[in-house]
């Protein structure tokens, strides 16, 4: 179904209250599922709603896009993933009564980062939630949901906008960075801004670094490479399943190689050392070795 019919569909949900307990949205961009689900919160907690718009006015509409109100908040990983503890705590306010607004609303960001005892933790939490009130899950990946979860959940993809209009979404940035970025994401709008966040230069001056250890099994070579942080471990494997999907299609790297990656990722974001995370990863794109071929994981874009 076309983004904006679906769209009008859970706005028409909101006004009339009948809107599913759990919402899962994926794809697109992190500010895209933001924004529909701060949009959401004041349908459902505006002061003066009018026939077809919130206000905009009132004190809810306004702490609601400052992120002030009580009633509509957000949770995003601490860290790489979003762990048990961090589930147990938001639990707590989840039962709390309401503040001020009419309905809760939890927006849960980089919920394909949520590990397994915390996503079974939420599961239980979907099962019997409390009265007037939304969970929303924003995801990049909704293959990364647990499926029982993911199955419970009233399921909005969102697609992703061209290299055009996300440069345009950016306003006053530096366009040859920002486009390295977009190509080096493979057209991911939220690693595209991770990556600039850290630099495109840093990150694929890392990558043709570690590229060249695997091209020469040289286990020695990876150890200028550390130490690393989390966060940005995350973005080289990111980068380099885009590289090695893109030489897949030209014959350069099997799914083997890709499997590895994504392994590699999972095992980072059920909190992993990521030191040991690169040196195994390394280790087996050593045994690898005849599938692969060229650097493209490196410096190419």
């Amino acid at each position: 179904m076309e983004l904006n019919l679906t769209l009008k569909l859970l706005e028409k949900e909101a006004y009339s209250q009948q809107i599913a307990h759990l919402l899962l949205f994926h794809g697109g961009s992190s500010k895209d599922r933001r924004d529909v689900s701060l949009r959401l919160g004041q349908i459902l907690n505006c002061r003066s709603l009018k026939a077809s718009e919130p206000c905009q006015q009132c004190s809810a509409c306004h702490k609601i896009l400052s992120g002030n109100h009580p009633d509509v908040t957000r949770l995003e990983p601490l860290k790489t993933s979003i762990g048990i503890e961090q589930i147990l705590a938001w639990q707590e306010r989840l039962y709390r009564k309401h503040y001020e607004g009419n309905y809760k609303v939890f927006l849960i960001e980089k919920a394909d980062h949520l590990t397994i005892p915390a996503a079974n933790a939420l599961l239980k939490v979907t099962e019997e939630p409390p009265e007037r009130t939304v969970i929303i899950l924003s995801a990049e990946n909704e293959e990364g949901i647990l499926p029982t979860l993911r199955s419970r959940a009233q399921s909005t993809y969102f697609p992703t906008g061209n290299k055009e209009q996300w440069l345009e979404s950016l306003g006053d940035i530096d366009l040859g960075e920002a486009e390295q970025a977009f190509e080096l994401s493979g057209q991911n709008p939220d690693l595209a801004l991770a990556i600039m966040e850290y630099g495109v230069n840093p990150v694929k001056e890392w990558l043709d670094k570690f590229w060249r250890v695997i091209e020469q099994s040289d286990f020695l070579g990876l150890f200028p490479l550390f130490p690393l942080k989390k966060e940005l471990a995350e973005i080289y494997l990111q980068v380099m399943a885009v590289r090695i999907q893109a030489g897949i299609k030209e014959g350069r790297f099997s799914a083997t190689n890709i499997l590895t990656i994504s392994y590699a990722l999972e095992g980072l974001r059920q909190q992993a050392n990521p030191r040991l995370v690169i040196e195994v990863l390394a280790l087996q794109l050593f045994q690898q070795g005849g599938t692969l071929h060229g650097r493209s994981c490196g410096s190419s874009v």
